[in-house]
């Protein structure tokens, strides 16, 4: 297994998420509203940091990247249509904890939109886990994120 594994489940508010950028810690940080234990973690190279609840359900992240080093050509908008799900990471997953995958951050240049992307698949379909955050997947691999409006 080389990417994230991920299952797709009914969306519920624990899985919403909603980004922010703190200009204190300078990262982005993408949490839900509801506080719970995580007692997983995933990552990928330390710069994403995946927090899972009891049920594996994806409770926060953090892109450890900050602002000046994301690259400023995004040209694409953020899809505008997506289903509404919770993502679950996979035993297999979080049995290996820690990953090494080419990383991509790209923003407009206003800054107002992001992309995240991660390992060496296209995305071929989208989970709204918010309207303004989207999980990218290639089948069912979380391939990165499309975020907008954060603050």
């Amino acid at each position: 297994m080389t990417g994230i594994m991920v299952s797709v489940r009914a969306p519920t508010d624990e899985g919403r998420l909603y980004a922010r950028y703190d200009d204190a810690a300078g990262i982005l940080v993408a949490e839900s509203r509801i506080e719970r234990p995580w007692p997983f973690g995933v990552d990928i190279d330390g710069r994403i940091v995946f927090d899972l609840d009891d049920q594996r359900a994806l409770a926060n992240f953090d892109l450890h990247v900050p602002k000046n080093r994301w690259k400023s050509d995004l040209k694409e908008e953020v899809p505008g249509i997506a289903p509404p799900g919770d993502l679950l990471f996979a035993p297999e997953t979080i049995a290996l904890k820690s990953f090494s995958l080419p990383l991509r951050v790209r923003t407009d240049p206003l800054s107002r939109r992001l992309r995240i992307e991660f390992g060496t698949h296209q995305p071929t379909r989208a989970v709204a886990l918010s309207a303004s955050c989207i999980a990218l997947l290639s089948a069912d691999e979380l391939v990165g994120f499309a975020i907008k409006d954060f603050g």
